[in-house]
């Protein structure tokens, strides 16, 4: 029989992932859950990993790096995310009562978005100046000139399109430091020193 106290964390613990997906803000970002997806997508760096046991250690301690690097970069993609949601709930009230306002609820639900292109501007340049992608803003803007749509473009704010970006950069960044040090030498490294042990 399972206790009261084991059901009770089980719960918090689901109850605070979902919240995660939900808010942004509140979900927790570990180099360990960047590890875990790069060896799923990345089947060079699985097969490295998996043929040199060495390597995972290594790919931690780069993941931790770049963590740290870019943390201001994934907590300000939370932050805007999460200021998206927020923003977007109203204007999705806006375009329901929009048909029985005679349009005011639609043209509330516009003006809403120039509040959130504030902080969202802010971000995008610190995010440039962190990250160096370029991509990223043509990106944005196309998203941004795509939620002033009604009813449809307060749905695209209630998605994670700044944290999935941040995201992404991080671990392709993760990607590419590893790439590097493998092509460095690090392997002939690494197989030379396993090959003195024996």
């Amino acid at each position: 029989m399972v206790s009261l106290e084991k059901k009770t964390g089980y719960s918090f613990s689901k109850l605070g992932k979902a919240a995660g997906k939900i808010i942004p803000i509140l979900k927790r970002e570990k180099p360990s859950d960047f590890v875990n997806e790069i060896l799923k997508e990345d089947e060079y760096i699985r097969l490295k990993v998996e043929q040199n046991p060495a390597y995972m250690e290594l790919l931690e301690q780069k993941a931790k790096e770049i963590f740290a690097q870019y943390r201001g970069v994934i907590y300000g993609s939370k932050v805007i995310d999460t200021w998206d949601r927020v923003t977007s709930a109203m204007g999705l009230i806006g375009d329901t009562l929009g048909p029985v306002t005679d349009g005011a609820g639609n043209a509330f639900s516009a003006l809403e978005e120039i509040p959130e292109l504030i902080p969202k501007a802010l971000y995008s340049i610190y995010y440039l100046l962190k990250t160096g992608d370029w991509k990223a803003i043509p990106c944005w803007g196309f998203v941004e000139a795509a939620s002033f749509i009604p009813y449809l473009g307060d749905a695209i704010d209630m998605t994670n399109i700044y944290v999935g970006r941040a995201r992404k950069i991080t671990k392709d960044k993760v990607k590419e430091e590893f790439r590097k040090m493998l092509k460095s030498g690090l392997e002939k490294k690494l197989t030379l020193d396993d090959e003195e042990e024996l």
